[in-house]
């Protein structure tokens, strides 16, 4: 439904996130543009509507537009094959009326945003699991970790592998491989909040991005995720039994950088396969070097 309304009496305030509130029963998206994939095309649609803000809200993912009071705005559904992803808005802080040339320009504008969703999609998804691609996650990582620094926010980084996966491969075969690879990565989204992120960086090897989390919920994060793999059944092959060993690190301010982030939830991972596999290890925060020096 194309929803284009005139507030003569009161002023609103959109806030961007708010869309969010409609999508607590969307599934987790593994792959989704950031903002400013979207820059060059909001700019083309506030010169045609001469608008001052323009706002892509896709589903598990927050709005892209800048807070503000605004009287007016003009909306328009995302459709991708009859399943709505998100809406475009352009709002504007006069009254106006939109008339219904305004609806059909917005909705050609929307088909051109859904186009740009799924070509970004294909080019971030890992083609088996659904999961981001290495590239696509590790592009996620460092703009949080920026993000973090800046505001002073949390995030936190689980990495966790299967246990024994060749064995796997090397007894049922590379389809029996691909099938716990499926099932994994199901189990693992069913357990993931809106605002994580899921990535296969490795052949078994996966990421979650953890996104305003410290070291304790994201290792409760973890231990739901490897109870859910350990129960797992893996169909068309009931006799194999999956397991997995985490890594967690919160992004504090004695981490250096990404890489040195991901180094850090790497060692805790393999000191989960040394501890004897199928558990999570959970890095202690170390004091600030000047902390130490003094």
């Amino acid at each position: 439904m194309n929803i284009h309304v005139n507030i003569p009496d009161q002023d609103f305030d959109v806030v961007p996130a708010a869309e969010a509130l409609t999508m607590l029963s969307t599934p987790v998206h593994v792959a989704l543009p950031t903002p400013a994939q979207f820059s060059a095309m909001t700019d083309l649609i506030k010169s045609v509507f001469h608008v001052p803000a323009v706002s892509v809200a896709l589903h598990g993912a927050p709005a892209n537009a800048d807070g503000g009071v605004y009287r007016s705005f003009l909306e328009i559904p995302l459709i991708n094959e009859d399943e709505v992803i998100g809406s475009l808005r352009v709002l504007d802080d006069v009254e106006r009326e939109f008339s219904d040339r305004d609806c059909q320009l917005l909705e050609g504008f929307a088909r051109l945003v859904v186009d740009q969703v799924e070509l970004w999609a294909e080019a971030s998804r890992d083609v088996l699991t659904g999961a981001m691609t290495r590239r696509a996650f590790s592009d996620t990582l460092r703009k949080t970790f920026a993000a973090r620094g800046r505001a002073q926010g949390k995030a936190s980084l689980v990495l966790f592998d299967l246990d024994h996966f060749k064995k796997i491969n090397d007894t049922w075969g590379h389809a029996a491989g691909d099938a716990v690879l499926k099932a994994v990565s199901r189990a693992v989204l069913r357990e993931l909040r809106v605002e994580d992120s899921f990535g296969r960086v490795g052949g078994e090897e996966f990421a979650v991005l953890v996104a305003n989390a410290d070291a304790q919920v994201a290792s409760d994060v973890a231990e739901r995720v490897r109870r859910a793999i350990e129960a797992l059944a893996i169909p068309g092959y009931d006799q194999i039994r999956v397991t997995a060993s985490f890594g967690v690190v919160e992004a504090t301010n004695t981490v250096l950088d990404v890489e040195d982030w991901t180094e850090r939830a790497d060692t805790q991972l393999y000191a989960a396969k040394e501890a004897g596999r199928n558990r999570v290890h959970v890095a202690m925060d170390e004091k600030p070097l000047a902390a130490v020096v003094n």
